[in-house]
């Protein structure tokens, strides 16, 4: 170790708030003493003293080496590297590259911040955990320093603000739960009403007081699980918008600043050549109004709660792409490209078409032997809809998936669950690729690809159903360009 490493002048030190933060680990050790006084029960004045004062004891030791570990949470910004050490009993070294880093994630919580802390994440490589390769507590001031030491000190070129109905759309149609609930909330009230009259004209000549009370709860309680699905959404979607409200992308020459939030603010950041894939998606709602949501994937994004690499809500294709160009060029050379094969067309569509099948069968059962009611009717009817549109989507997905081996990058267009996705991931970022059939798909000769990225857990992006010569060949043109 050098001397500039052993001077302990030249360190930073970690935010006071780093102590509050540690007191719930050591609440229950400062419980002990409590529970000590209450199983031995001392009586007389000798053992009062004693066990009070060694309780004291215990408790001024505990608050002690937690101020000397917070002490010891030591920081240097050497020229080409970060050095840290924390640890008073147990020591622990870090030497970070900056080369090396590949994101920053800077919480902004609400209880932090009223002592002026922010909690500071550093992802390398080698990070797998949320916590990261090295987090720690730091003010304003410290954190910007570190971030421009990292980064460099560059201003934003471009700023694009997302903007309050962009945020909301995209917290709304998030996994397309707000179309669900479009659809299952009103049936589950229809069905509630009809349940209700149907029960209670079956026993209104009745006095017994079991069947009057299935009569008023059977309805009541569909009534309130479509009452609790609602809830339940307005409740994710309120969360999704304190996170992506006044959501900002700056763009430098080198890197990027996404901020974001209301009460606890984020910000992400990471150099422009650590993005190891960008995606595109649409969801159903925004596929009707012609949006799109795009997202990155670098060591970092996505790793910590209510992250998604989100790099621009909503916004129109045109948009999408001017804001993208600032970023990385887009890939506009298409040297090869390979589609889901027409003979597997109806691989795309059977779960649709059998969920219509069997809707349309139990309708006409329930109609051949009487039961065919308002009750169940509603309910398979519009099932019998949600379905056809299924189709219809499966269908359009099918038009549109394809491999595309561009000049600097390969381009996957699928679906993912109900989303439209274009993924892009420059081959430099790409881990490896695999090549997998099943049983049927090994006598058709087709096979279903997986390009694998550079992410802290394993993450891939996969195509489905194509031709297994033309698959390899596009294999092997990714693996000559991937060095």
């Amino acid at each position: 170790m050098d001397a500039l490493s052993s001077n302990r002048k030249n360190y930073k030190k970690a935010h006071p708030y780093t102590v509050i933060d540690y007191t719930p680990g050591i609440i229950p050790l400062l419980l002990l003493p409590g529970l000590q006084h209450l199983l031995f029960n001392p009586t007389t004045l000798t053992e009062l003293i004693t066990n009070y004062g060694l309780s004291a004891l215990f408790s001024l030791m505990i608050l002690t080496s937690v101020i000397l570990e917070y002490l010891n949470i030591l920081y240097i910004e050497r020229e080409t590297r970060l050095y840290a050490k924390k640890g008073f009993f147990y020591k622990s070294h870090s030497d970070i590259p900056y080369n090396c880093i590949q994101s920053v994630y800077i919480k902004k919580n609400m209880f932090p911040m009223l002592f002026g802390a922010r909690q500071y994440y550093i992802y390398t490589p080698g990070s797998f955990l949320s916590h990261g390769s090295y987090s720690i507590y730091l003010s304003k001031k410290k954190t910007n320093g570190l971030s421009s030491t990292i980064f460099g000190d560059e201003k934003p070129m471009f700023t694009y603000h997302g903007g309050f109905f962009k945020t909301i759309l995209m917290a709304a149609t998030r996994s397309n739960t707000l179309t669900g609930l479009l659809i299952i909330a009103p049936v589950l009230y229809k069905t509630s009403s009809v349940t209700n009259q149907l029960l209670k004209l079956y026993f209104q000549n009745t006095m017994d007081i079991i069947r009057y009370i299935i009569s008023i709860a059977v309805p009541e309680a569909i009534s309130g699980f479509a009452t609790l699905l609602i809830a339940g959404w307005v409740i994710a979607f309120t969360v999704q918008l304190e996170r992506y409200s006044f959501f900002t992308l700056e763009i430098g020459e080198t890197a990027i600043r996404i901020k974001r939030g209301i009460f606890n603010r984020v910000e992400f950041i990471t150099a422009t050549k650590k993005i190891n894939a960008i995606q595109i998606r649409q969801s159903i709602i925004m596929l009707l109004l012609n949006l799109k949501s795009t997202y990155i994937k670098t060591v970092g994004s996505g790793v910590q709660k209510g992250d998604m690499g989100l790099l621009i809500p909503a916004d129109k294709d045109a948009h999408t792409n001017e804001i993208l160009k600032r970023i990385t060029s887009l890939q506009k050379q298409e040297d090869y490209k390979v589609r889901p094969v027409k003979t597997e067309f109806f691989s795309f569509l059977w779960f649709p078409i059998y969920s219509i099948g069997g809707d349309i069968l139990t309708m006409v059962v329930l109609y051949r032997l009487g039961y065919f009611g308002e009750i169940v009717r509603v309910p398979l009817i519009v099932l019998l809809v949600v379905f056809v549109y299924w189709l219809f989507f499966r269908i359009y997905s099918y038009t549109q998936s394809e491999i595309t081996i561009c000049d600097k990058a390969v381009r996957i267009d699928f679906f993912d669950k109900l989303n439209i996705t274009r993924t892009y991931i420059p081959y430099d970022r790409i881990q490896y690729v695999e090549v997998y059939q099943s049983p049927f798909q090994r006598l058709y000769k087709v096979a279903n690809v997986k390009v694998y990225v550079y992410s802290n857990k394993t993450s891939s992006y996969r195509i489905k159903n194509l031709k297994y010569d033309k698959v390899m060949h596009a294999v092997e043109l990714i693996e000559n360009r991937m060095a």
